[in-house]
């Protein structure tokens, strides 16, 4: 028996599934990141250049709404898919919310 000061120690238990991360999940995440990252260094460039963005700044814009969109619906598709786990789906998801509000805001902004 043990004394009534000590400390008794749990097991940590493991579980084991055959559950796996969805290709479509990841791939959205992928593009929420690749997204992000391109919006990121567009606004830099144009506040470096003071204002004075090229177009090509525009069509990064847009192509970035476009894939924006895309992984939207590929994270929603992920995440209803039963037999996987839906952790880069829900990141994904969300990234690419974030995405297409940061987008708006641009927009809302230069109007």
């Amino acid at each position: 028996m043990k004394a009534s000061g000590e400390k008794v120690k749990k097991r940590k238990q493991i579980i084991y599934s055959n559950k796996k991360h969805s290709k479509t999940g990841i791939f959205s995440f992928i593009l929420g990141v690749i997204v992000l990252l391109s919006l990121v260094i567009s606004v830099v460039l144009s506040y470096k250049l003071k204002g004075a963005a090229p177009a090509n700044f525009g069509a990064v814009g847009f192509l970035c709404t476009l894939f924006s969109a895309i992984g939207i619906i590929l994270a929603v598709v992920a995440r209803n898919k039963q037999d996987y786990i839906h952790l880069y789906a829900n990141i994904g998801l969300v990234l690419n919310i974030v995405d297409l509000l940061f987008i708006s805001n641009i927009l809302y902004a230069g109007i």
